[in-house]
């Protein structure tokens, strides 16, 4: 028994690999054989490179929820049907929700606003952004009613979340 081995080099950006293959046969490797081997060491780079793709694309999400995480202020996003996909801890704080209580709510159920004064209603911010796709700020004298019924004063700003091509995803809602 003699072993035949045929390594296919391949790389992947900076990195590089071999496919180690091997067999008894003397003809080792054929013409289709060596075809073969060349594809199975093009596959697994595209597999490879796949997933450090995903590996950086993590990372970067990591990282943006961390950074939104963080921010001082109040920060509550929404998608396109004005339903809460994400809180900070000061957005939990001030509202009295927790992340997995409010997520799928619709806005108006979690940030409960009305003007100070007259007591009624303010008009949803989420609502007009999507209506009008521009960043909108609340009047003056607005409260926000938290889940525990505190109530306090706040000032806030909503703004379109757009993608690269300008669609709109979202909204953002800092407070």
């Amino acid at each position: 028994g003699t072993l035949r081995l045929a390594i296919p080099r391949f790389s992947v950006g900076d990195g590089q690999g071999v496919l180690v293959t091997g067999s008894q046969r003397p003809d080792f490797p054929t013409e289709q054989e060596r075809l073969l081997l060349g594809v199975g060491a093009n596959q697994t780079a595209i597999v490879i490179q796949r997933r450090h793709a995903e590996g950086q694309v993590n990372e970067q999400r990591e990282w943006l929820r961390v950074t939104l995480a963080s921010i001082g202020d109040a920060v509550i996003a929404t998608d396109t049907a004005g339903r809460i996909t994400f809180l900070n801890a000061v957005a939990r704080e001030l509202t009295g929700w927790t992340s997995s209580d409010a997520a799928g709510q619709p806005l108006q159920t979690v940030f409960n606003i009305c003007n100070e004064q007259t007591r009624q209603p303010v008009e949803n911010p989420v609502e007009r952004v999507l209506r009008e796709g521009i960043v909108v700020g609340l009047a003056n004298h607005t409260v926000l009613i938290a889940r525990n019924g505190i109530q306090r004063p706040i000032d806030d700003s909503a703004a379109p979340i757009r993608d690269e091509a300008g669609k709109m995803l979202g909204v953002v809602l800092i407070f």
